[in-house]
């Protein structure tokens, strides 16, 4: 039998289908993307968006993301009518590949990026070998994406299921890509944020000129490498590849691609660009739509604009807006709430639950031991955060990890005189998230986004090597591949790695075969519990009838052919 590396060869290629599967996902998600730039360019008659450049970095990156909100929105929009995907739904998915006809051409193809970045996605494709679902997949997300798929909105859906009512974007993107009774292609929605994510840092490390993107992705991927060591065998804060029905990592990312430009925007103090600023507003959309802590960014776009807010004034700014208002429309026939479960935007309706935004709202702060500014102080919270042992111990790798990357830098790069001084806006905006973070819901998963932002920040004084022999180091090409690929490879689980029982198939995810029971004194059914109680409690699956614990007593009624769910009081 031929051998490479002590592997058996046919278990390479038989390993490789579902790398192949993936980069041919991920090539039409970036070619669709590519394709509504093309119509906004040329349609709409808005020149050079496809070329266009937010502090040297080309959109065009970021096609594959531009696609996903598309979809996203096509699915959330019919939902309001009829079945969130259907054929108009998939024809209409599609259309944006023709308009790259228009302009086959592909400018600045780089024939060595490109490898690393196919490379690289055949690495981070090793990750479906091992992956499963997350319980809230069971709990709740593939119930929800089971509505969006086979029905009109249900109003008071949150009423069934309080979990219902977050109904992130994620939801209506993973809904349109179910195959069969296999859903890997939700695991690859998931590693197109990852992979956008490395690519983001491979232009900055291997493509700009710009010596302080380089310096923060070499400093990011360091943060990245440290992941692998501490307590618990490491673990800080680093993000990491989500099991299928999470999407804290996708988040994260897009929270901090948009962060990364607003406070390189804050230091440049330069003129702003209407477009750039346009294009963040873009990000903030889409961030805030998958979980509304987004939102948060608006306030580093406010200091920004603050000396021009004309500049956003723009066609473009309003249909963001409308897109917007859409969203906000979708939570309140789910939850009656404007913004779930923040209760002060609930709005009077027939489904109203106010239990249901109060007792999510109080969960969230008291699960994650939010702190509480008004009655207690920083160091008493701290202690009361450490003592969920996750925290504790992530917590501690990560300062570690901060410390060991400062110290690193400080002894090779000379750092900037009054730096701190002259950009107070930026250092307050990091800390501003920070605060809102911790006064929210401080986990740590939540927190993976501003872990990346504060490794960003530590790197932003420092300009000038103090030595030949490290700044000849620091531009070696070869060891910035080598420190590179060590932490992709390092993002799937090691057992991805294993060649045991693999079969020349795309790799087959599908949830279990559940038993209900119907309830007695409400509305559907629950989950027949089976030997072990907690092992099956609140666990759905895929039946739209279930109503997981606690089990309140609904009435379903009919509003202009729509059903209603509402709580009895």
């Amino acid at each position: 039998m031929n051998i490479l590396f002590g592997i058996p060869k046919v278990v390479i290629i038989n390993k490789m289908i579902n790398a192949f599967v993936y980069v041919i996902f991920y090539a039409l998600l970036y070619l669709i993307g590519r394709g509504i730039i093309i119509f906004v360019e040329d349609i709409l008659k808005i020149p050079n968006i496809s070329n266009h450049k937010i502090n040297g970095f080309p959109i065009r990156i970021l096609n594959p993301v531009i696609a996903l909100f598309y979809i996203g929105h096509l699915v959330l929009i019919s939902n309001f009518f009829t079945t969130g995907v259907n054929n108009v739904v998939y024809i209409l998915s599609l259309i944006p590949l023709f308009f790259n006809l228009r302009k086959a051409q592909i400018r600045e193809f780089n024939l060595s990026i490109s490898f690393v970045r196919i490379l690289s996605l055949i690495i981070l494709s090793v990750s479906s070998n091992t992956i499963s679902f997350h319980q809230d997949a069971a709990s709740y997300h593939l119930n929800n994406q089971l509505y969006i798929r086979t029905e009109k909105v249900v109003l008071g859906l949150g009423n069934v299921y309080m979990r219902y009512g977050y109904s992130s974007l994620s939801e209506y993107i993973n809904s349109f890509f179910w195959f069969d009774n296999n859903f890997i292609l939700l695991h690859f929605v998931n590693l197109v944020f990852v992979s956008i994510f490395y690519f983001f840092l491979i232009w900055c490390l291997l493509e700009s000129n710009n010596f302080k993107y380089q310096l923060i992705s070499v400093s990011i991927l360091i943060y990245g490498l440290l992941d692998n060591f501490g307590i618990e065998g490491g673990r800080n804060g680093f993000i990491d590849i989500d099991t299928i029905g999470k999407q804290d990592n996708s988040f994260a990312i897009l929270f901090f691609i948009t962060n990364f430009f607003i406070v390189q925007k804050l230091i440049e103090k330069k003129t702003l660009v209407k477009r750039d600023i346009l294009f963040i507003l873009f990000l903030i959309l889409f961030s805030a739509e998958i979980r509304f802590f987004g939102l948060v960014s608006i306030f580093g776009l406010l200091l920004l604009i603050r000396k021009d807010l004309k500049i956003i004034l723009s066609k473009t700014t309003l249909f963001y807006f409308s897109i917007g208002c859409v969203w906000i429309f979708k939570n309140y026939l789910i939850t009656s709430c404007l913004i779930y479960p923040l209760t002060f935007t609930c709005l009077p309706s027939p489904w109203f639950n106010s239990y249901s935004s109060n007792w999510q709202s109080e969960e969230l702060r008291s699960f994650h031991a939010a702190y509480d500014i008004l009655h207690e102080s920083p160091i008493t919270w701290l202690f009361r955060w450490n003592e969920r042992y996750l925290n504790y111990y992530v917590g501690i790798n990560l300062v570690v990890s901060v410390i060991l990357i400062y110290f690193l830098l400080s002894l090779l790069i000379k750092s900037k005189k009054r730096f701190f001084v002259s950009n107070l806006n930026s250092y307050f905006y990091v800390t501003l998230l920070l605060l809102l973070w911790a006064v929210s819901a401080p986990s740590i998963r939540f927190g993976i986004g501003i872990f990346l932002i504060l490794v960003m920040t530590i790197c932003l004084k420092f300009d000038e090597f103090r030595s030949v022999r490290a700044s000849t180091a620091f531009s070696n090409t070869f060891l910035k591949h080598i420190l590179l690929f060590a932490v992709i490879i390092s993002t799937p689980l090691i057992r991805n790695y294993s060649p045991e029982n693999y079969s020349f198939k795309l790799k087959v995810i599908s949830p279990p075969q559940i038993e209900y029971v119907l309830q007695d004194n409400t509305w559907g059914y629950g989950v027949k519990v089976i030997e072990d109680p907690r092992k099956e409690l609140g666990f759905c699956w895929l039946n739209k009838e279930c109503t997981p614990p606690p089990n309140f007593i609904i009435t379903e009624e009919t509003l202009l052919s729509y059903r209603v769910m509402i709580l009895e009081k």
